[in-house]
């Protein structure tokens, strides 16, 4: 879990204070004191306090599970159909043994969304990118003139300003232009390395994650600092395993979330004793002294812990902060409660009072489809085809059991007829290619043996599995024309036309995968920037090799946005291609407006997925002058020079005079502004 460092949490508590700014009692000190180093407050809390803050965490966490169990068996039941796992039991009706398949109807739906949406989430090693919010032109060192506020010019050696070629003096920068692009680079170009090469795992989890949410329809990803090991992690936590209140919005609002973590075995929970992250509770039972603990009815088998981020009043003032509690959901025994906000987050009105308190994020929620009935938890396919999946299997296994009984035959026989001997069972069975002779004439046999007669299945029964299927279709959006099914005779144009169409429903679930991926960057941002310190700014300047990168001046900024780099609307080759494609052919257009020929090129080879482009483009040319006013100011010096030859020497030094006084007037204007600024 996130540890907040040694100085962040001073003073964030001054009702603990006394009128002489001492500490009201050694309690309230000691709890300060853990809280600014990231302590285990259940340490400082007596058991009676430590029972009840236990049996509240255990009895909140029962009642939001008993409020959307709803929801969660309907994303148990698809998970199973997901990975076509078979029926629990077996099926008497209408025999024993009868049919009781599961119809591949999600799956492939699930399929379908893992597969394109995957390569558009993780391109490379790449997946973040930070967007420059606004202009990205400069901004030139102004100082104040005669005249007023006007642009420092840069000056040369010789003391005198710098002209471009226009003629015109070059400004001084105090942001050059294209800082920020540069600065959006390195940024992007650390966080990715974090993601893919330092945390391990990230790139397995989003596979995962994107592989359950279509299913289940909400998943969550973990942020947190692991100050043991100084490294940001991350995993993908399942939504079966999170649990918020009925009717919450949100994380950053709801006042209790849970997350279950199953499988913890009690060597773990010691091990977490002796590094001193867990409390050294009567985990199992009493002991007596010298003996070693025992698992309560000799169970030694993995444990359920609960992590529940939630409000406490602690200090008792009246006003809840937010606390993380970590406890033994079997016994409800508190094993750790830790603060979940620092300094920074603690706001006060003018009396002195905490007025608000900004917890710590740790969790982004990943959703499909919204609940219509605005419910926190999202909806996936699964729910969505829950009674499509429903009468498909029950259509499809009546389908079976009609072609087993028919295969199976059955029928009548006269009890006077008897076709075994005398003693044997009355079941006669035939081997293919065998006859069985039998003590009873030919004639009298047919007599007696009456044949079951079944009627064949009515086609309105394939109608209507027929009609649900392709419902079915339609809520996944699992198109012919996009699993590569369809005719291939149709026109480009008709082709790309109806994958746009077909891909209507899905690029909508796409943009809210894009969108939980940013909140996902940002996050990752925050905490690195927050609790990576001196050793994440000494990172910082090892992996870019920039002397221009700053840690603390890249990360701080907020006029850069973080999104992925894949495009949510283009999910697939083909349509990459067919964006290529239509700049290319809209080129000569766009040289006859002075458009960038070289930016063109890049987006085609992107849309390719060409490596190293910027080895086959030539690098970018500076701004060449206008033709136009290079021509007016060449005739203008003609003509100057012209009138100079004319007028003779007398004209030849006023003109030399006058662009003297020129210089001699923009040198006194910026000694003028550097002494303004200086005595000020």
């Amino acid at each position: 879990m996130a540890t907040m460092p040694d100085d962040m949490m001073e003073g964030t508590m001054p009702e603990m204070m006394s009128d002489e700014g001492m500490m009201a009692d050694p309690r309230a000190e000691r709890l300060v004191e853990m809280i600014a180093t990231g302590g285990n407050l259940a340490e400082v809390l007596d058991d009676s306090e430590l029972a009840k803050i236990g049996a509240e965490c255990v009895e909140d966490y029962e009642r939001d599970k008993a409020d959307r169990k709803e929801w969660e068996d309907i994303a148990r039941s698809a998970l199973e159909s997901a990975k076509q796992k078979a029926h629990k039991g077996e099926k008497d009706y209408p025999w024993k043994g009868a049919a009781n398949i599961r119809f591949p109807l999600l799956t492939p739906a699930v399929l379908q969304f893992w597969s394109r949406m995957l390569p558009a989430v993780i391109k490379g090693d790449e997946a973040i990118l930070c967007k420059v919010i606004g202009q990205d032109n400069g901004r030139p060192k102004m100082v104040q003139g005669p005249q007023g506020p006007m642009m420092m010019p840069m000056m040369g050696p010789d003391g005198q300003p710098v002209m471009d070629a226009q003629g015109q003096p070059q400004p001084m920068w105090e942001v050059p232009p294209g800082a920020k692009a540069k600065r959006a680079r390195r940024v992007s170009e650390y966080l990715n390395t974090v993601l893919f090469y330092r945390m391990e795992d990230w790139e397995a989890d989003t596979s995962s994650l994107l592989m359950q949410l279509p299913a289940v329809g909400c998943v969550f990803r973990k942020y947190w600092y692991d100050a043991a090991a100084g490294e940001q992690r991350s995993a993908m936590v399942s939504a079966l395993r999170i649990y918020l209140p009925k009717g919450a919005r949100s994380e950053a609002t709801t006042p209790r979330l849970t997350e279950e973590v199953p499988d913890v075995y009690p060597h773990e929970i010691s091990e977490g004793v002796r590094s001193g992250r867990y409390l050294d509770c009567d985990l199992y039972g009493e002991k007596k002294e010298g003996e070693p603990a025992k698992p309560p009815h000799g169970d030694d088998g993995p444990r359920l812990l609960l992590e529940q981020h939630r409000l406490l009043d602690l200090d008792e003032d009246g006003y809840e902060e937010p606390y993380i509690v970590t406890l033994d959901h079997e016994l409800q025994k508190v094993l750790r409660i830790e603060a979940n906000y620092g300094s920074e987050d603690v706001k006060f009105n003018e009396a002195g009072e905490v007025m608000s308190i900004k917890r710590g994020r740790f969790y982004v929620k990943h959703g499909l489809f919204p609940d219509p009935e605005g419910g926190y938890y999202d909806l996936g396919l699964g729910h969505l085809l829950d009674q499509c999946a429903s009468v498909v299997d029950t259509a499809m296994n009546q389908l079976l059991d009609a072609g087993t009984a028919q295969t199976a035959g059955g029928g009548f026989i006269g009890s006077g007829v008897r076709l075994q001997a005398r003693g044997a069972g009355s079941v006669l069975t035939m081997e293919p290619g065998k006859y069985k002779t039998v003590d009873v004439p030919g004639n009298v046999l047919r007599e007696a043996i009456v044949e079951r007669t079944l009627p064949n299945v009515s086609p309105v029964t394939f109608q209507v599995l027929d009609l649900i299927l392709g419902v079915a279709r339609d809520i996944s959006g699992a198109k012919d024309v996009i699993t590569g099914e369809a005719s291939n005779n149709g026109q480009v144009g008709t082709t790309l036309a109806l994958i746009e169409q077909g891909l209507q429903v899905f690029n909508a679930t796409a943009k809210c995968v894009f969108r939980s991926l940013k909140d996902e960057y940002t996050l990752l941002k925050d905490n690195v920037f927050r609790y990576g310190g001196q050793a994440a700014a000494q990172d910082y300047l090892t992996v870019l090799d920039d002397p221009e990168a700053d840690f603390m001046a890249d990360f701080s900024s907020r006029d850069m946005d973080i999104r992925p780099v894949s495009d949510p609307s283009s999910v697939t080759r083909m349509q990459k291609m067919a964006k290529g494609q239509f700049v290319m052919s809209t080129m000569e257009q766009l040289a006859a407006v002075g458009g960038d020929a070289r930016e063109a090129l890049r987006r085609v080879y992107e849309a390719a997925d060409i490596e190293d482009i910027d080895k086959l483009l030539p690098p970018p040319q500076p701004p060449q002058p206008d033709p136009v006013a290079q021509a007016a100011m060449q005739a203008d010096m003609e003509g100057k020079m012209a009138k100079a030859a004319k007028d003779g020497a007398g004209a030849e030094n006023l003109s030399v005079k006058t662009e003297r006084e020129r210089f001699e007037l923009t040198k006194d204007s910026f000694a003028a502004g550097v002494n303004l600024e200086l005595a000020q």
